[in-house]
């Protein structure tokens, strides 16, 4: 494998001791950072494969986004004016019903570009879809195959008296889940892990998607795999009708609450979105180890609110940053996360000192990577650790001048600003140009082509129409050939 140095740039390490270097350099060899120091003198360097100036640039931890569904790039756009319940009903249910294996793969393949395009080497892909087998693979081979990391979070249903249209038991769905988890977890040179899905807040135990047993018996089974569980928490409206306050009208709990009456909350929980989680139920996360994901750019398009990241983060709970997916706010944008996760914590507490530019980087990148229990392996630049590196181009007009290089690259800069992104010490990603994959461009139409048949068989035509009136554009005039 290439030995590749990355010279200098500001180098940001999210180490322990949160090193910044100006001027400073990355070696990478075999996959792994070998050095990260001030100074290194090329010259005195013997068996360099490549030289990247970073002259510039910042050069930081790749970034991590914690919760993201990769089949919403098929719909981007479509849910303006929708609260959460409404999208769900409206949007969700219908299309979900109308993917195909081959919509999914061509979703990864999309959404993996816009990840590394932006600067993002590992992702969590929470699954919200019934998935065979074959499903699976559509969904993993198409990321791996552009080598970034990918952590597959595999939901775990089953038939039960209220889902009567599930193909399996809970005894069966088991093992299926273990099967699939045994199948790929740390395949591709350990850039695939695997994760289970266990949906436990008051919308899909409601909805029959989840029962009782299902959340008990997968607990038992992730702790046996040694996996992490993602759900969904504590997210929705305050609607009385059908939104979270309903369901806790209802049934006298929290989502929170209802684990821990389970006795299942643990370090394994990765909890996304916790809009509407009390003081009492953070403290129950802190004191068992769960994570909190905050995806604030999604809270916020759907009006459901601003999570308390602030607070999470706080009382030392493991905060980290997801996009959610292009179905709901439109973007795999991690450093709109980072910006927004500032800005939206300031507003909510009215106070401009409640998150720092610093601490949201954090949540982007090493705290993503210990809510997914791979703080020893990524999410900071240092010895040792899997070179998973991305390179932003900081001396862009829109950047502006760098004062105070983090603070004005966060709120100025763009993930799109992207130079040069490495996953396991190689480059995956370089001026536009990927360096595994097919082409972007026909990717990008299959996707368009495959979103919008799947949108008019639903029915949904409707929600491409613009609120503005749009003009067809005029036949080109026919040019006469002189005789």
């Amino acid at each position: 494998m290439a030995r590749i140095l990355i010279n200098n740039g500001l180098v940001v390490t999210v180490d322990r001791d949160r090193n910044v270097f100006p001027g400073g350099a990355v070696l990478i060899a075999d996959g792994r950072i070998e050095k990260v120091v001030q100074y290194l003198d090329v010259a005195s360097l013997h068996g360099i494969d490549e030289v990247i100036d970073a002259d510039g640039c910042l050069v930081m931890p790749g970034l991590i986004n914690l919760h993201q569904h990769h089949w919403y790039v098929l719909f981007k756009g479509l849910a303006d004016g929708l609260l959460l319940e409404d999208w769900i009903t409206d949007l969700v249910f219908p299309l979900v019903s109308r993917l195909s294996d081959e919509a999914m793969r061509v979703a990864s393949f999309q959404c993996g570009m816009e990840m590394l395009a932006t600067g993002t080497t590992c992702s969590l892909n929470h699954s919200v879809t019934v998935t065979r087998p074959e499903t699976v693979k559509a969904i993993i081979a198409p990321q791996a195959e552009l080598g970034i990391r990918q952590i597959f979070a595999k939901e775990l249903r089953c038939r039960n008296a209220r889902f009567t249209a599930h193909p399996l038991s809970l005894d069966e769905s088991l093992l299926a889940f273990a099967e699939e988890a045994r199948r790929w977890d740390g395949t591709h040179g350990g850039l695939v892990r695997m994760a289970m899905v266990i949906e436990a807040n008051a919308h899909w135990t409601a909805s029959g998607m989840s029962t009782e047993e299902l959340i008990v018996r997968g607990y038992a089974l992730a702790r046996d795999l040694d996996l992490r569980i993602s759900s969904h928490i504590a997210g929705g409206t305050f609607s009385l009708e059908k939104g979270f306050l309903k369901h806790l009208r209802e049934t006298g709990r929290t989502d929170v609450r209802y684990l821990m009456q389970l006795g299942v909350l643990d370090e394994r929980w990765i909890l996304a979105h916790c809009i509407h989680c009390t003081e009492l139920d953070l403290e129950q996360m802190a004191h068992v180890g769960a994570s909190l994901v905050y995806t604030p750019t999604s809270e916020a398009i759907r009006g459901g609110g601003i999570g308390p990241a602030a607070n999470a983060s706080r009382l030392g709970i493991v905060t980290a940053l997801g996009t959610d997916g292009p179905m709901v706010d439109y973007t795999d944008d991690m450093f709109e996360q980072i910006k927004a996760c500032v800005l939206f914590q300031h507003q909510r507490h009215l106070d401009p000192t409640r998150i720092s530019v610093e601490r949201a980087i954090e949540m982007a990148t090493i705290e993503g990577a210990r809510a997914a229990g791979l703080e020893a392996e990524i999410g900071s630049l240092e010895p040792g650790k899997r070179a998973d590196i991305a390179v932003f181009d900081m001396r862009r007009p829109h950047v502006g001048p760098l004062l105070r290089p983090l603070s004005a690259f966060v709120c100025a800069g763009k993930g799109s600003d992207a130079k040069v992104v490495l996953v396991d010490g190689e480059v995956v990603y370089r001026d536009g140009v990927f360096s595994h994959g097919p082409d972007p461009h026909e990717v990008l139409r299959e996707a368009e082509a495959i979103g919008r048949s799947i949108v008019e068989s639903a029915g949904l035509s409707s929600r491409l129409a613009s609120a503005w009136p749009v003009t067809e554009p005029a036949a080109p005039a026919v040019r006469r050939v002189p005789a």
